[in-house]
């Protein structure tokens, strides 16, 4: 029996009906994906086949105060590693490991991980880097390494990076938002299990490079700082030296060194607490007898005392039933506290503490700036340790008054004593001056700060001469400078432990400044536990001041105190050494030469090439004097400088050519009259050197 009609039509309808439901759905669908998804699952689907390399930017360059280059970025390689496209992960660790020269056990670790992308080592050479091109499952990415052109120099200043090329300590780390410029990203595409497909790799954004600093450190006086610090170790083998030279009218910073010091380029090799903390501002101790410049600016401002006021000293002061004795037990009897000043007298500066009272001696303890960090343009600076006014006692105002029972920071005491040197300002320290774009455009200018004024001018001017008087007749006799009018103070302090003070253990100081009438540096040397039998600043501190300032203020060119006798001023012109050319040499024949001249020298390091000297070649200077030299250290340089060979003999000319990697060629015999190249041109390895030699 054939079903009806109209049966049959209804259910034609009911499927036409759920065609047209379902393409109506597909169509929605559709819109959904294409229109409204559309870019959100676009972006899906790219991160899914391709992975983001993040390329770090050329990180800026620090310059010194007249643009000499301390710390520039150079060229490098990012290697990396798909170990999941490694079949024998053990072979390649074995090549890669002694091309890069790391552990086989640290590279087969990663290779065995068999994930999709790994890192192997940051900061690889150009000529590594190409012997490892061809290892299937490696890639490279162009980067930049950091580059100390001076070795050591100003070290824990400077700081150093990590291989994310981030700012890790020192001026790396405070101006890091600076130098570390914008990174770019390449994106590497890659199959359904993650490999990359071949050829594929796409650079979406170039890097950025980072601004450049411009510090107020001078390159010349830093090697100073050096040089004295090196000599310190080498008498005092000391637990820790720090010298600080700062221009005390601005607050900036013109050098400052420790020990012990590290390689920034090579930080992870030195011990932690090497290279962690810089003492000059993370450093606290009890200033000792240099804190009696602040109790004497104090007293003189109050009018408590006169420098023509007349004390007596037995060898001690009793406070509260307790004995503070003098340095010099037996005691300096009746003397003025001018003199006082000059001898350092413990027993003086209590009674002066105590007429004081302790809301005046708290009053220019803070006007000074201790107990407060100073604001430093260096990271994690400590504030010092100062006893709560309320809880000080009457004993604890005596101790404080000789520079005990107070602790400070290299910086702080610096910074106090430059307010005396400049007339009564403190003023905030500062290492930067200028902050520029990566084309040497200015962007910010960092200018001299005021923080208050501790002192009238006439009160420092005072003080200023009983301090010279110290230098002149008292316990800083070795801190003279023959030429110049020094102020300044010697300091030797206890260190204390559990329990009290640490039998036999010291803190050597001296502080001053000089001009003394018109103070163009003023310096702090702070030597920690010296051992022998010298400890007072004035043995281990003096002589290292009177170095650094001697050298700084003939290299700036401060005039000589007319009727002063000048180390510069021999009785005949004939007994000074023409200093000889030694850039371009080896760093060991270049003392070698020095020497010979009856000259002395310093470098930052053992080895590297001469780059520049100071005093320069032809000036005319006492023997003795101490050539500082720049030296560049690290991989040779393309183009070789050209040593001045006048005067040399035949096998010693040849040597240092030799060892330069250039050719020589010699005729005549007896010394070198004549060269060419000319002393000075740059030339590529592996080029002749043609010497003239005639009988000298």
């Amino acid at each position: 029996m054939t079903p009806p009609k109209t049966s049959f039509s209804r259910r034609m309808g009911i499927l036409l009906l759920m065609v047209l439901l379902a393409f109506s759905y597909l169509i929605v669908r559709l819109f959904l994906v294409q229109i409204v998804w559309g870019g959100h699952l676009r972006q899906e689907a790219t991160n899914i086949r391709t992975r983001d390399i993040i390329l770090q930017p050329n990180r800026g360059n620090i310059y010194d105060r007249h643009h000499n280059l301390l710390v520039t970025s150079i060229p490098s390689y990012s290697v990396y590693a798909h170990p999941d496209q490694i079949k024998d992960p053990g072979s390649i660790a074995d090549k890669v490991a002694a091309i890069l020269g790391i552990r086989r056990e640290e590279i087969y670790e990663k290779l065995a991980a068999r994930g999709p992308f790994v890192w192997l080592q940051h900061g690889v050479e150009f000529d590594r880097a190409k012997k490892l091109q061809g290892i299937s499952g490696l890639g490279f990415v162009e980067s930049s390494t950091r580059f100390y052109k001076q070795g050591n120099l100003a070290a824990a200043l400077l700081g150093f990076v990590g291989d994310d090329n981030q700012g890790l300590n020192g001026l790396e780390k405070s101006y890091d938002r600076e130098l570390r410029g914008t990174p770019g990203k390449m994106v590497l595409e890659i199959d359904a299990q993650g490999r990359q497909i071949p050829q594929s790799a796409v650079l979406v954004k170039r890097s950025e490079a980072g601004n450049n600093l411009v510090l107020t450190l001078d390159q010349t006086i830093q090697y100073y700082v050096e040089r004295e610090l090196d000599r310190i170790v080498s008498a005092y083998q000391p637990k820790w030296a720090a010298i600080l030279v700062m221009d005390p009218k601005t607050g900036e910073i013109l050098g400052m060194g420790d020990r012990p010091t590290f390689d920034p380029s090579r930080w992870q090799k030195f011990p932690r607490e090497v290279w962690e903390k810089n003492p000059v501002t993370l450093y606290t101790y009890e200033p000792g007898s240099t804190f009696k410049m602040i109790v004497a600016a104090a007293a003189l401002e109050e009018g408590v005392v006169r420098p023509t006021d007349w004390f007596n000293d037995p060898g001690y002061a009793v406070v509260n039933g307790r004995r503070i004795y003098c340095w010099d037990r037996k005691g300096h009897g009746p003397q003025s506290f001018a003199q006082a000043v000059g001898n350092s007298c413990n027993p003086v500066f209590v009674q002066v503490g105590l007429r004081l009272g302790k809301e005046r001696f708290y009053k220019y303890v803070r006007g000074f700036g201790f107990g407060t960090p100073t604001g430093i343009d260096l990271p994690g600076e400590e504030s010092g340790v100062v006893l709560p006014e309320q809880k000080a006692s009457e004993l604890d105002l005596a101790t404080m008054a000789i520079g005990q029972s107070i602790a400070v920071t290299p910086i702080q005491l610096l910074t106090a004593v430059s307010a005396i040197a400049n007339g009564g300002y403190l003023m905030q320290p500062h290492v930067v001056r200028a902050v520029e774009d990566a084309s040497g455009k200015t962007i910010r200018e960092i200018s001299p700060r005021v923080i208050r004024q501790v002192i009238s001018r006439e009160t420092a001017r005072q003080l200023s001469g009983l301090l010279e008087k110290v230098v002149l007749e008292g316990t800083g006799k070795r801190a003279l400078v023959e030429g110049y009018r020094v102020a300044g103070k010697t300091g030797t302090a206890q260190v204390p432990g559990p329990g009290g003070y640490v039998e036999g253990k010291y803190v050597a100081s001296f502080a001053g400044f000089a001009p003394a009438d018109d103070p163009r540096i003023a310096v702090l040397v702070v030597v920690g536990e010296p051992r022998g039998q010298e400890y007072h600043g004035g043995e281990v501190a003096a002589p290292a001041f009177g170095a650094v300032v001697r050298d700084t203020l003939r290299y700036l060119g401060v005039p000589e105190t007319p009727g002063r006798k000048s180390q510069d001023a021999p009785p005949e012109q004939d007994e000074l050494v023409v200093v000889p050319n030694v850039v371009g040499f080896p760093v060991a024949d270049a003392r070698w030469l020095l020497e010979e001249r009856g000259l002395r020298s310093w470098s930052s390091g053992k080895t590297g090439l001469v780059t520049g000297q100071e005093p320069s070649a032809g000036k005319r200077v006492p023997p003795g004097t101490t050539v500082s030299l720049q030296i560049a250290a690290g991989k040779a340089p393309e183009r070789l400088v050209v040593p001045d060979l006048s005067g040399l003999t035949v096998k010693k000319a040849g040597s240092i050519l030799e060892e330069l990697g250039l050719k020589f060629k010699a005729s005549g015999s007896g010394v070198a009259v004549r060269q060419r190249p000319e002393a000075g041109s740059r030339v590529a390895p592996g080029t002749t050197v043609f010497v003239e030699f005639a009988p000298p």
